[in-house]
Protein backbone atom coordinates (compact mmCIF):
# COMPACT_ATOMS: atom_id res chain seq x y z
CA UNK A 1 0.00 0.00 0.00
CA UNK A 2 3.25 1.86 0.85
CA UNK A 3 4.80 1.81 -2.50
CA UNK A 4 1.50 2.46 -4.70
CA UNK A 5 0.53 5.66 -2.80
CA UNK A 6 3.44 7.87 -4.96
CA UNK A 7 1.67 6.48 -8.06
CA UNK A 8 -1.80 6.98 -6.90
CA UNK A 9 -0.61 10.46 -6.23
CA UNK A 10 0.68 11.04 -9.62
CA UNK A 11 -2.20 9.90 -11.20
CA UNK A 12 -4.74 12.37 -9.10
CA UNK A 13 -2.49 15.36 -10.39
CA UNK A 14 -2.45 14.11 -14.29
CA UNK A 15 -5.89 13.92 -13.58
CA UNK A 16 -6.54 17.60 -12.29
CA UNK A 17 -4.15 18.79 -15.13
CA UNK A 18 -5.95 17.53 -17.73
CA UNK A 19 -9.67 18.90 -16.34
CA UNK A 20 -8.14 22.52 -16.19
CA UNK A 21 -9.20 25.23 -18.59
CA UNK A 22 -7.48 25.34 -22.25
CA UNK A 23 -5.32 28.11 -23.35
CA UNK A 24 -6.25 29.24 -26.71
CA UNK A 25 -4.02 31.85 -28.49
CA UNK A 26 -6.02 34.23 -29.89
CA UNK A 27 -4.48 36.90 -32.56
CA UNK A 28 -5.98 40.08 -32.77
CA UNK A 29 -7.51 39.50 -37.00
CA UNK A 30 -7.17 43.46 -37.61
CA UNK A 31 -3.34 43.11 -36.00
CA UNK A 32 -1.76 43.06 -39.55
CA UNK A 33 -4.28 45.62 -41.08
CA UNK A 34 -2.14 49.00 -42.27
CA UNK A 35 -4.33 52.30 -41.19
CA UNK A 36 -6.41 53.84 -43.80
CA UNK A 37 -6.44 57.20 -42.74
CA UNK A 38 -10.14 57.27 -41.94
CA UNK A 39 -11.24 60.06 -39.47
CA UNK A 40 -14.92 60.49 -38.79
CA UNK A 41 -16.17 64.47 -39.02
CA UNK A 42 -16.40 66.19 -36.30
CA UNK A 43 -19.78 68.53 -36.21
CA UNK A 44 -19.44 72.07 -34.32
CA UNK A 45 -22.94 74.06 -33.68
CA UNK A 46 -22.07 77.33 -34.66
CA UNK A 47 -21.33 80.16 -33.20
CA UNK A 48 -24.56 82.17 -31.81
CA UNK A 49 -23.28 85.08 -33.58
CA UNK A 50 -22.44 83.82 -36.76
CA UNK A 51 -23.82 84.55 -40.16
CA UNK A 52 -25.36 80.70 -40.38
CA UNK A 53 -27.57 81.78 -37.78
CA UNK A 54 -28.41 84.77 -38.37
CA UNK A 55 -31.77 84.02 -40.12
CA UNK A 56 -33.28 83.08 -36.42
CA UNK A 57 -32.68 86.40 -35.03
CA UNK A 58 -35.97 88.39 -34.29
CA UNK A 59 -36.15 92.09 -33.48
CA UNK A 60 -37.64 92.00 -29.93
CA UNK A 61 -36.26 94.36 -27.88
CA UNK A 62 -39.73 94.13 -25.77
CA UNK A 63 -39.49 90.62 -25.48
CA UNK A 64 -40.57 90.80 -21.68
CA UNK A 65 -44.00 92.61 -22.24
CA UNK A 66 -44.69 90.54 -25.20
CA UNK A 67 -44.27 87.45 -23.13
CA UNK A 68 -46.90 88.71 -20.53
CA UNK A 69 -48.90 90.17 -23.24
CA UNK A 70 -48.68 85.97 -24.73
CA UNK A 71 -49.80 84.76 -21.65
CA UNK A 72 -52.66 87.03 -21.51
CA UNK A 73 -53.53 86.51 -24.84
CA UNK A 74 -53.34 82.46 -24.13
CA UNK A 75 -55.81 82.64 -20.94
CA UNK A 76 -58.31 85.18 -22.62
CA UNK A 77 -58.57 82.37 -25.65
CA UNK A 78 -58.52 79.84 -23.43
CA UNK A 79 -61.69 81.09 -21.07
CA UNK A 80 -63.28 83.14 -23.42
CA UNK A 81 -62.46 83.08 -27.15
CA UNK A 82 -62.46 79.36 -27.19
CA UNK A 83 -65.66 78.94 -24.91
CA UNK A 84 -67.37 80.99 -27.13
CA UNK A 85 -66.29 79.16 -30.38
CA UNK A 86 -67.39 75.97 -29.38
CA UNK A 87 -70.47 77.85 -29.02
CA UNK A 88 -70.71 79.36 -32.22
CA UNK A 89 -70.06 76.35 -33.75
CA UNK A 90 -72.57 74.19 -31.67
CA UNK A 91 -75.53 76.52 -32.74
CA UNK A 92 -75.16 77.01 -36.03
CA UNK A 93 -75.02 74.20 -38.39
CA UNK A 94 -71.95 73.85 -40.27
CA UNK A 95 -73.46 75.20 -44.02
CA UNK A 96 -75.01 78.30 -42.33
CA UNK A 97 -71.15 79.13 -40.81
CA UNK A 98 -69.83 78.19 -44.36
CA UNK A 99 -71.81 80.88 -45.36
CA UNK A 100 -70.81 83.28 -43.25
CA UNK A 101 -67.28 82.81 -43.66
CA UNK A 102 -67.95 83.35 -46.89
CA UNK A 103 -69.44 86.46 -46.78
CA UNK A 104 -66.63 87.97 -44.88
CA UNK A 105 -64.30 86.35 -47.08
CA UNK A 106 -66.06 88.66 -50.42
CA UNK A 107 -66.03 91.49 -47.89
CA UNK A 108 -62.31 91.25 -47.96
CA UNK A 109 -61.62 90.99 -51.54
CA UNK A 110 -62.60 94.66 -52.46
CA UNK A 111 -59.94 95.59 -49.60
CA UNK A 112 -57.53 93.08 -51.55
CA UNK A 113 -58.54 94.59 -54.64
CA UNK A 114 -57.65 98.26 -52.99
CA UNK A 115 -53.55 96.77 -51.88
CA UNK A 116 -52.88 95.37 -54.91
CA UNK A 117 -53.77 98.74 -57.14
CA UNK A 118 -51.17 100.31 -54.54
CA UNK A 119 -48.55 98.09 -55.38
CA UNK A 120 -49.04 97.73 -58.60
CA UNK A 121 -50.11 94.36 -59.05
CA UNK A 122 -53.09 95.33 -61.26
CA UNK A 123 -53.52 91.07 -62.27
CA UNK A 124 -54.18 90.53 -58.48
CA UNK A 125 -56.56 93.55 -58.46
CA UNK A 126 -58.29 91.89 -61.33
CA UNK A 127 -58.80 88.80 -59.76
CA UNK A 128 -59.76 90.35 -56.42
CA UNK A 129 -62.76 92.50 -58.22
CA UNK A 130 -63.51 89.95 -60.57
CA UNK A 131 -64.72 87.36 -57.48
CA UNK A 132 -66.24 90.24 -55.41
CA UNK A 133 -68.55 90.82 -59.02
CA UNK A 134 -69.01 86.72 -58.98
CA UNK A 135 -69.71 85.91 -55.63
CA UNK A 136 -71.46 89.03 -54.73
CA UNK A 137 -74.28 88.58 -57.97
CA UNK A 138 -74.53 84.87 -58.74
CA UNK A 139 -73.28 83.74 -55.07
CA UNK A 140 -75.65 85.39 -53.12
CA UNK A 141 -74.60 88.67 -52.09
CA UNK A 142 -71.46 86.04 -51.28
CA UNK A 143 -73.14 83.39 -49.31
CA UNK A 144 -71.34 80.57 -51.94
CA UNK A 145 -67.60 81.72 -53.12
CA UNK A 146 -68.43 80.41 -57.20
CA UNK A 147 -65.59 82.43 -57.87
CA UNK A 148 -63.24 79.40 -55.92
CA UNK A 149 -64.60 77.31 -59.01
CA UNK A 150 -62.70 78.99 -61.34
CA UNK A 151 -58.72 77.92 -61.30
CA UNK A 152 -58.08 81.12 -63.01
CA UNK A 153 -59.44 83.29 -60.10
CA UNK A 154 -57.87 81.94 -56.69
CA UNK A 155 -58.35 84.01 -53.88
CA UNK A 156 -55.67 86.46 -53.23
CA UNK A 157 -54.55 88.00 -49.86
CA UNK A 158 -52.90 91.36 -49.31
CA UNK A 159 -53.23 93.79 -46.72
CA UNK A 160 -51.71 97.26 -45.53
CA UNK A 161 -48.87 95.90 -43.91
CA UNK A 162 -47.83 93.64 -46.87
CA UNK A 163 -48.79 97.04 -49.09
CA UNK A 164 -46.18 98.93 -46.33
CA UNK A 165 -43.49 96.24 -46.70
CA UNK A 166 -43.90 96.29 -50.68
CA UNK A 167 -42.94 99.93 -51.06
CA UNK A 168 -39.93 99.34 -47.84
CA UNK A 169 -41.33 100.18 -45.02
CA UNK A 170 -39.48 98.12 -42.17
CA UNK A 171 -40.96 95.90 -40.68
CA UNK A 172 -39.85 97.15 -36.97
CA UNK A 173 -39.41 95.34 -33.58
CA UNK A 174 -41.95 92.46 -33.01
CA UNK A 175 -44.99 93.15 -31.33
CA UNK A 176 -47.60 91.20 -29.74
CA UNK A 177 -51.14 92.68 -29.72
CA UNK A 178 -53.64 92.40 -27.45
CA UNK A 179 -56.30 89.60 -28.13
CA UNK A 180 -54.75 89.39 -31.80
CA UNK A 181 -51.32 87.87 -31.26
CA UNK A 182 -48.35 88.00 -33.52
CA UNK A 183 -47.11 91.22 -35.14
CA UNK A 184 -44.62 94.11 -35.55
CA UNK A 185 -44.49 97.84 -35.90
CA UNK A 186 -45.58 97.83 -39.08
CA UNK A 187 -48.49 95.60 -39.57
CA UNK A 188 -49.22 96.95 -36.70
CA UNK A 189 -49.95 99.80 -37.93
CA UNK A 190 -51.47 98.24 -41.56
CA UNK A 191 -53.79 96.54 -38.99
CA UNK A 192 -55.12 100.16 -38.44
CA UNK A 193 -55.88 100.66 -41.68
CA UNK A 194 -56.95 97.63 -42.97
CA UNK A 195 -60.23 98.35 -39.94
CA UNK A 196 -60.66 101.85 -41.72
CA UNK A 197 -60.46 100.10 -45.23
CA UNK A 198 -63.29 97.62 -43.82
CA UNK A 199 -65.18 100.45 -41.52
CA UNK A 200 -65.62 102.22 -44.67
CA UNK A 201 -66.44 99.15 -46.81
CA UNK A 202 -69.33 98.52 -44.16
CA UNK A 203 -70.63 101.85 -44.44
CA UNK A 204 -71.00 101.81 -47.80
CA UNK A 205 -72.94 98.96 -47.96
CA UNK A 206 -75.13 100.33 -45.33
CA UNK A 207 -76.07 103.33 -47.11
CA UNK A 208 -76.70 101.53 -50.08
CA UNK A 209 -79.52 99.78 -48.32
CA UNK A 210 -80.95 102.83 -46.52
CA UNK A 211 -79.80 102.12 -42.85
CA UNK A 212 -79.05 105.12 -41.38
CA UNK A 213 -77.99 103.93 -37.83
CA UNK A 214 -75.75 100.92 -38.14
CA UNK A 215 -74.29 100.95 -34.58
CA UNK A 216 -76.23 97.71 -33.53
CA UNK A 217 -74.84 96.08 -36.71
CA UNK A 218 -71.51 97.46 -36.44
CA UNK A 219 -71.32 95.15 -32.73
CA UNK A 220 -72.97 92.32 -33.87
CA UNK A 221 -70.46 92.28 -36.88
CA UNK A 222 -67.65 92.69 -34.66
CA UNK A 223 -68.21 89.35 -32.94
CA UNK A 224 -69.46 87.59 -35.82
CA UNK A 225 -65.90 88.61 -37.32
CA UNK A 226 -64.28 87.40 -34.14
CA UNK A 227 -66.06 84.01 -33.80
CA UNK A 228 -65.80 83.19 -37.57
CA UNK A 229 -62.05 83.99 -37.43
CA UNK A 230 -61.25 82.08 -34.40
CA UNK A 231 -63.48 79.23 -35.16
CA UNK A 232 -61.53 78.67 -38.90
CA UNK A 233 -58.26 79.00 -36.75
CA UNK A 234 -56.69 75.32 -35.33
CA UNK A 235 -54.18 77.19 -33.52
CA UNK A 236 -54.30 76.29 -30.04
CA UNK A 237 -51.78 77.84 -27.11
CA UNK A 238 -49.53 76.01 -25.03
CA UNK A 239 -50.41 72.91 -27.41
CA UNK A 240 -47.17 72.76 -29.83
CA UNK A 241 -45.28 70.29 -27.24
CA UNK A 242 -42.67 72.77 -27.42
CA UNK A 243 -41.06 74.54 -24.28
CA UNK A 244 -39.88 76.95 -26.89
CA UNK A 245 -43.77 77.77 -28.10
CA UNK A 246 -43.15 81.80 -27.99
CA UNK A 247 -39.84 81.76 -29.80
CA UNK A 248 -41.33 79.49 -32.37
CA UNK A 249 -44.73 81.25 -32.82
CA UNK A 250 -42.46 84.96 -33.23
CA UNK A 251 -40.36 83.08 -36.05
CA UNK A 252 -43.11 81.78 -38.02
CA UNK A 253 -45.08 84.90 -38.33
CA UNK A 254 -42.09 86.83 -39.07
CA UNK A 255 -40.96 84.61 -41.93
CA UNK A 256 -44.13 84.07 -42.99
CA UNK A 257 -44.58 88.32 -43.49
CA UNK A 258 -41.53 88.08 -45.40
CA UNK A 259 -42.89 85.64 -47.78
CA UNK A 260 -46.68 87.25 -48.12
CA UNK A 261 -44.81 90.34 -49.34
CA UNK A 262 -42.38 89.01 -51.95
CA UNK A 263 -44.62 86.43 -53.50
Amino acid sequence: MSRAAPLLLLFLLLALSACGPKVVDVVDPQADLQPTGFKAKAHHWPDPDSEALRFLVIDDPWEGVNRNLYEVNATLDKYVMLPATNVYTTVLPQPVRKGISNVYGNLNEMPTALNSILQGRLEKAFISFSRFLINSSFGVLGLMDLASDNEKLPRQSEDVGQTLGYWGVEPGPYFVMPLLGPSNVRDTVGFGGDIVILYLEVEMIYQAVGMDDSRPLDLADLVLRGLNLRANNQFRYHSTGSPFEYEMVRFIYTKKRELDIER
